[in-house]
């Protein structure tokens, strides 16, 4: 298991304080954002290996946080993963034309999130 820089952005902080402590506890380094404005400034600023994204937040939504970092050149690479209990189609379809890794949705199984973080971190060529 590699150890990288994970961003998570949710404004639930049940799951907030829930992921931090699941992934730190997995070797990861975490930072956090309660909402779309805070994520995107931190992915910005922070550049971290991967993010962790809600949808549903106040001050821009996951898919307005996508749209803004797949325009700047530092962080357009950035894998995403949705981490949402929205399932709707047009959801979806604007987190797979937004270029988002992976769809889990809430509740989620932590060690299914696990494995996707690691997935998505391999496929980008950051762990071996």
């Amino acid at each position: 298991m590699c150890k990288k820089r994970i961003l998570v952005a949710d404004d639930e902080p049940d799951i907030v304080r829930g992921l931090m402590l699941r992934l730190t506890s997995a070797g990861y380094s975490v930072s956090t954002a309660m909402d779309g404005l805070e994520a995107t400034k931190k992915a910005i600023e922070d550049q971290p290996d991967l993010i962790l994204l809600d949808i549903g937040m106040p001050a821009g939504t996951g898919h307005v946080v996508v749209e803004r970092l797949r325009n700047i050149e530092a962080t357009c690479q950035i894998p995403v993963i949705y981490l949402t209990a929205r399932t709707g189609v047009e959801d979806y379809r604007k987190a797979r034309d937004g270029g988002v890794a992976k769809y889990i949705t809430k509740p989620f199984d932590p060690e299914v999130l696990l494995a996707a973080v690691e997935q998505e971190l391999e496929k980008a060529g950051l762990c071996r």
